[in-house]
């Protein structure tokens, strides 16, 4: 059947990477990327996928992946962009383009590890909790915290309820408006929400002396508990409690400021009952695809990681633990039932002994090269087709593809990959203008604040050893492998990062990745689901080879 066309009253407007789309009736406005455009112009309405595959080939010059066509449509009809009823229905009913963006971060959200129970005996007593060695935090109010790329949530009902009522008692018309909240229809009993950002900042960030007016005028404990908790993160372990924190701060990022314990352990007794800001981990964890084991074996390749990283070189450090890792997994554990999720099957090629997992997406890789162009590869193309499609910043988007395509050049599998050659082309341009002297002083992605004040700057780009280890150690303590199907496929997702922020900043490059930038994007939802339901991963999730290919390192 054709696919579908776009939705009349909306325009493709330029072309290449300046094309957007303009809704005339929602008022959307849409950037694409250089392949969404050249997608969307072939969407006519009279092509079906296997026609529109092809003829946009033919104009890229390189093949596409399907499953990247599927997910720019899943995209464009999520914003009610397509000739659809659903999208027409949307129109008839005047929705406004935040509450479509409302419905797309909803399906995107990312999954609890597990939904802290208040009902335990022991859930009053925190005690002292573990923070990764060197963390160091001091709030100077830089505002990026209430950022639209740093925003937080979801927020329970009860909390916004609290909110809009003490606002509404001092008659306070602004602060009680409920559009400054998103809801989000989770289909759970009790809604949930997200603060509604207005011109690039939250809605209740006083734009005077930019401090949150939630705080200020209600006090601290009216304020959402997500808020209250950043920079930090907790989970509960059988061991007791980690917290891990953001490296999106840049007091974190830097290793500046006080010892955060004792703040960390006041802010963490103060939100023991709300379980929305808190997780915990099972005492069975999934190291790769049908392999549990005890988290005590986790526990203590955690602690063997620190100490590698203390004075190791992160890259090799970081092998030599993967290495541990593989051993671990490839250990006598008791036998774990696979779900439908990580279910394997014989390849269809051969039929040899090699395994490749249902479910997942794209091609799997038979050699770590391969599998590792083949990752990164989905991953720059997602980056692509998505930029101002998902609730994500953009210029974090470009700077993550910018970055996940100079690490296919290093690899060398396919370096005459179109994408790939246009990214050293415009590389080569940056150090044409300017030399060996770069003018790009600091990693700061916020520049244009709202306030003109002193703010405190995050590192500069560059293989900083000493952000690498704060990088690893921080998202290992906040427990983030454990949002993935298995611990395997998490630590994939952390080698990809660190070798991500590992690149040499090119002088005068506005598109580097940046700290805040991978801060903020390792743990969006939707490139969670990208990389843990790529069949690469899948496959090597408990393999050294595609580690060692992303980081440019060798097994050995």
């Amino acid at each position: 059947m054709p696919l579908p066309g776009l939705r009349p009253g909306v325009v493709m407007v330029g072309e290449g990477d300046e094309a957007e789309l303009r809704d005339l009736q929602l008022g959307q406005v849409v950037k694409l990327g250089e392949v969404a455009s050249v997608i969307v112009a072939l969407l006519d309405g009279t092509r079906d996928a296997e026609a529109l595959l092809a003829d946009a080939a033919h104009a890229l010059g390189e093949e596409l992946n399907p499953m990247g066509l599927v997910e720019l449509l899943q995209a464009l009809d999520r914003r009610a962009l397509l000739d659809t009823p659903r999208a027409r229905m949307v129109v008839a009913q005047g929705l406004v383009r935040a509450d479509i963006a409302a419905l797309q971060r909803l399906a995107r959200r990312t999954r609890p590890i597990v939904d802290f129970d208040v009902e335990d005996d022991d859930v009053v007593e925190i005690g002292t909790p573990r923070m990764a060695p060197g963390s160091r935090f001091e709030c100077h109010s830089c505002n990026r915290c209430c950022s639209e790329q740093h925003l937080l949530g979801p927020i329970p009902r009860e909390e916004r309820d609290a909110i809009l009522g003490a606002f509404s008692d001092l008659g306070d018309v602004a602060g009680s408006d409920p559009s400054n909240f998103i809801p989000l229809p989770t289909g759970a009993s009790e809604p949930v929400y997200l603060l509604r950002p207005r011109d690039g900042h939250c809605s209740y960030l006083d734009r005077e002396d930019g401090l949150c007016t939630v705080h200020k005028v209600l006090g601290e404990d009216v304020k959402p508990s997500v808020c209250r908790m950043f920079p930090y993160r907790a989970v509960r372990t059988p061991d007791g409690w980690d917290v891990g924190m953001s490296l999106g701060c840049p007091t974190v990022a830097t290793g500046a400021g006080p010892d955060p314990l004792e703040d960390a352990e006041r802010v963490l007794t103060a939100l023991r009952e709300r379980s929305q800001a808190l997780h915990q981990v099972p005492s069975r964890v999934p190291l790769v695809s049908g392999v549990l084991a005890d988290w005590s074996e986790w526990s203590d390749w955690e602690t063997s990681t620190g100490a590698r990283f203390e004075d190791g070189e992160p890259a090799e450090a970081w092998m030599a633990s993967l290495r541990a890792f593989s051993e671990l997994a490839e250990g006598e554990h008791t036998p774990h039932p696979l779900d439908e999720t990580q279910a394997v099957e014989p390849a269809a090629d051969d039929g040899d002994s090699e395994f490749v997992p249902l479910g997942g997406l794209g091609d799997a890789g038979e050699a770590e090269l391969e599998a590792a162009d083949l990752l990164l590869k989905d991953l720059s193309f997602w980056a692509e087709l998505l930029v101002g499609l998902e609730a994500a910043d953009p210029m974090s988007l470009r700077r993550f593809r910018s970055g996940v395509l100079r690490l296919r050049h290093a690899l060398g599998h396919r370096p005459d990959d179109a994408p790939v050659l246009a990214e050293q082309a415009r590389l080569e341009a940056r150090r044409e203008e300017f030399g060996t002297e770069s003018a790009w002083a600091t990693q700061d992605t916020d520049a244009h604040s709202i306030l003109d004040r002193p703010r405190p700057m995050m590192p500069r780009p560059g293989p900083a050893p000493d952000v690498q280890r704060r990088f690893v150690m921080q998202e290992l303590f906040a427990k983030r492998p454990f949002e993935y199907g298995t611990l395997g496929r998490g630590l994939v997702s952390l080698t990809l990062f660190l070798a991500l922020l590992r690149l040499e900043a090119v002088p005068g490059d506005e598109l580097h990745p940046t700290v805040a930038d991978l801060s903020y994007l390792v743990h969006h939802p939707q490139l969670t689901d990208i990389i843990d339901t790529r069949a690469t991963v899948r496959r090597w999730d408990g393999a050294l080879g595609l580690h060692a290919a992303l980081l440019g390192q060798t097994e050995a």
